[in-house]
């Protein structure tokens, strides 16, 4: 804390509210929302959350390229399927090319600045040449 020139405590730049202070003030909040629902909108909720927490295990975020992004969005919606599903269905192919080393990322990766990771991939340039194939 901050004392200003009459030796007061200055509470300005007080960090933020940790994250699991923050998470369990959210949890009370939602649970005194959900008191005041009727008990089949409760019921509603509870299972929702409970197939959420089911889930969790299969999620993986991924930071894809924007316009890659909006391909596979355009692609789901036009087909009518979710994107995980559509993203599932076309990754399976080169994955197992990867494994079996039909194709090689070699020519792809580039000095990462970042200590968790070796490698990044050069996305442009696979993405060029991807359009080019075409």
């Amino acid at each position: 804390m901050n004392r200003n020139t009459k030796g007061l405590t200055s509470f300005e730049e007080l960090p933020a509210v940790d994250p699991a202070v923050e998470s369990l003030l959210g949890q009370g909040q939602r649970r005194q929302d959900e008191a005041r629902l009727a008990r089949a909108e409760r019921s509603r909720k509870k299972k929702e959350r409970e197939r959420a927490e089911k889930r969790k295990p299969n999620r993986i975020n991924l930071d894809l390229p924007v316009d890659l992004k909006k391909r596979l969005e355009q692609l789901a919606k036009k087909e009518g399927v979710p994107i995980s599903q559509l993203v599932a269905f076309l990754l399976y192919e080169p994955v197992h090319q990867l494994e079996s080393r039909a194709i090689s990322l070699w020519g792809y990766k580039t000095a990462s600045g970042c200590p968790k990771f070796e490698c990044n991939l050069d996305l442009k340039r696979r993405a060029d040449e991807a359009a080019r194939k075409t």
